[in-house]
């Protein structure tokens, strides 16, 4: 912990001055606090219909409840069924072009009919359970802990979203397919061939919260969005109780889970990884009831759940694999079943291929290729703004996250280095936060599966985690990857620990007293996060969207200039603003991931910044937008070739300067930007 704070300069040695961001100006204000609670109350109702639609279905699905059944487990496993088929519904919904207010309502209105009609079973359900163990202060103390990053990430979900992804497409691509009506792809947006399973409940999300507003329905797709965190917590405390740890034990499992500064992230900044966790959660543990009972019923859910993952993002391939094992060993236990577990074992994984495969059918029959935009170099494929080229140096840019030059030793070290150095936005340091805990508990949980008689539920789930992080080594370092399995491992630590502290005879204290001081190390990680981007007051109401944005976003002025200022058909040329399609109402052009590819392409055909304003004119472009302290920066600037001669590389970017730097044409700028008129 001394090593992990000694990292933590820039974020928990800042808080102090951070704290101070919590007031600059008045807390409330009634059209803002009105569009934050709209925006919760509406991703209320749709946790509700999720929940609705999900109890509908487990009418239908034969499951066998263990001996310490948690009716908190089988609340998150109804409640995440309806999540995977209402998004399957969207998804269609889209297909015909039916994106609306009015299907969002009638959405709306089936699922909540449906989760009133479930009561009954919620009233079952508290009839039936075993009278839960008295809380102590130790036990009070933990839950609070939890739910301060549960709802610090609630708070910040709620306000307008600032993170690259969720503005280049976790929001931007529903935005423009709303606007559309459809799921169609849209143009130069490479991101609306993704699977977008997740982000199908922002599309719902918007389309109700628009009702009362445009901020409103921006509120409720956050919101709706960081549902699946609290539900994440949940599935980890009943998946824990059912394993026989203890209360306590299980509390710590959530705690060590909700510490995890990138799982705060996430939460609160529009991702959908959580929602993967999620699902490769409630998997695990219907593949560990399965293994028990070899019940059908348990690999229809294992199909439900893997498929809505896989419908999330196609890293999921990864946990399938691990899952394909698990069948194997299974079979290998049982031989004169195994051909019958086999076959059982292949259709949950094909029935998860089946859910998902709307997505890649579609991308396939648009592109050629079911992964695109991955992997061209195997599976060719295309579309307008995207090639081979581009394919491989994304697989690239992906593999430097961890560090470009990896050793034996770097691989070696990736637990400690992960959870002693890693930092946010910050490739060669993972791009994240994931704290000490589970670099406590690895010795432990090792230590226990090789001594000790754990359960086998807990060796499949630290199988997955483990066959997972393996995966997660050798392919992209980047510490989001991660979390669908931290869960998975938080759970396996505490058993383990139980186990040896039975057999030994020893206390459980000292273990639990270091995961909760290993976890409250994290929680002021996020605390320091969410002060840094003190969302408070714009929630509130105290601080106007674009005077929030403004402070957030750099650049955010001149979209809004754009915005006001330019007429509705005004087409604008991004170059290096982080391709944030979400807050500009105009049209535009912007190449996906690498942003000045197609500048370069039009420098290097080109003689002179003539013949490049002729070009850009020709291509609809009246504005160009462009960050140009990098562009222009001759030690970083991709328009300078090594290879090329010095006066030819001086000579493009002064053709590049005469374009977003002409004093005669330029609207606005400054030491970053430049908003210059072509036309």
């Amino acid at each position: 912990m001394v090593a992990f704070f000694a990292y933590r300069g820039t974020d928990v040695g800042q808080l102090p001055r951070l704290i101070g961001n919590l007031g600059g100006g008045p807390l409330f204000g009634l059209v803002g606090l009105h569009d934050s609670f709209a925006g919760a109350i509406v991703a209320a109702l749709i946790g509700i219909s999720w929940f609705g639609l999900g109890s509908f279905i487990f009418r239908f699905i034969e499951t066998e409840k263990s001996e310490n059944h948690s009716h908190l487990l089988e609340l998150a496993m109804r409640v995440a069924t309806g999540s995977a088929i209402w998004s399957l519904i969207w998804f269609f919904l889209g297909a015909f072009g039916a994106y609306g207010k009015g299907s969002a309502i009638i959405a709306l209105l089936i699922g909540v009919s449906l989760a009133v009609l479930s009561f009954s079973r919620v009233k079952e359900a508290k009839a039936e359970s075993r009278v839960p163990e008295s809380a102590d202060v130790v036990d009070k103390l933990l839950m609070l802990l939890a739910a301060v990053p549960v709802a610090l990430a609630f708070i910040a979900s709620l306000a307008p979203p600032v993170a690259k992804d969720t503005l280049l497409y976790h929001f931007a691509v529903p935005k423009a397919f709303i606007a559309q009506g459809s799921s169609a792809f849209i143009e130069g947006n490479i991101a609306s061939f993704l699977a977008l399973g997740t982000e199908m409940h922002a599309v719902w999300a918007m389309l109700l919260g628009d009702v009362f507003g445009s901020r409103s329905g921006e509120a409720a797709a956050g919101a709706a969005t960081f549902l699946f965190f609290p539900l994440l917590l949940l599935a980890v405390f009943g998946f824990a109780r059912e394993l026989d740890v203890s209360r306590r034990g299980s509390l710590i499992a959530v705690l060590v889970t909700a510490s995890v500064p990138s799982a705060y992230h996430v939460a609160s900044s529009g991702y959908i990884d959580l929602s993967l966790a999620l699902f490769v959660v409630l998997a695990s543990y219907a593949l560990c009831r399965w293994w028990k009972t070899l019940g059908r019923g348990w690999l229809v859910l294992i199909g439900i759940f893997l498929g809505a993952a896989l419908a999330a993002k196609l890293t999921t391939v990864f946990v399938i694999a691990a899952f394909a094992l698990v069948i194997l060993l299974r079979a290998r236990k049982d031989q004169d079943a195994a051909a019958k577990i086999i076959v059982g074992g292949a259709a949950a994984l094909i029935f998860a291929g089946v859910l998902a495969s709307p997505w890649y059918l579609r991308t396939w029959k648009a592109t050629g290729s079911p992964v695109f935009p991955f992997y061209m170099s195997i599976w060719k494929g295309g579309a307008t703004g995207w090639d081979v080229e581009r394919s491989n140096l994304f697989q690239a840019m992906n593999s430097q996250y961890g560090g470009d030059s990896k050793s034996v030793v770097d691989y070696i070290a990736a637990p400690l280095s992960t959870a002693i150095i890693a930092q946010p936005e910050q490739a060669e340091y993972f791009d994240g936060v994931i704290g000490v805990a589970f670099l406590m508990g690895l010795p432990l949980l090792i230590w226990g599966l090789w001594k000790f008689d754990i359960p086998v539920e807990v060796q499949i789930i630290s199988g997955i985690a483990g066959i997972s992080f393996l995966f997660w080594l050798f392919s992209s370092q980047q510490l989001r990857y991660l979390l669908p399995v931290l869960p998975l491992a938080a759970i396996a630590i505490v058993s383990a620990a139980e186990v040896i502290a039975g057999r030994t005879g020893n206390t459980r204290n000292s273990v639990s007293l270091g995961l909760t001081f290993a976890a409250a190390a994290g929680i002021l990680v996020s605390t320091a996060w969410f002060l840094e981007r003190s969302p408070l007051r714009v929630v509130l109401g105290g601080e106007l969207r674009d005077e929030y944005l403004s402070r957030k976003l750099d650049y955010y002025p001149y979209y809004r200039m754009l915005n006001m200022e330019t007429s509705p058909d005004a087409k604008v040329w991004l170059i290096n603003m982080r391709r944030d399609t979400y807050n500009l109402d105009r049209p535009y052009f912007s190449d996906y991931i690498f942003e000045d590819w197609t500048l370069r392409n039009m420098v290097w055909e080109s003689r002179n910044v003539q013949e490049l304003r002729a070009k850009t004119a020709a291509m609809g472009i009246q504005y160009v937008l462009a960050r140009h302290d990098v562009l222009l920066d001759r030690e970083r600037s991709v328009l300078i070739d090594d290879k090329k001669p010095r006066q030819e590389n001086e000579a493009r970017l002064k053709m590049v300067r005469d374009l977003i730097d002409d004093p005669t044409r330029t609207i606005r700028s400054d030491k970053r930007f430049s908003l210059v008129k072509v036309f």
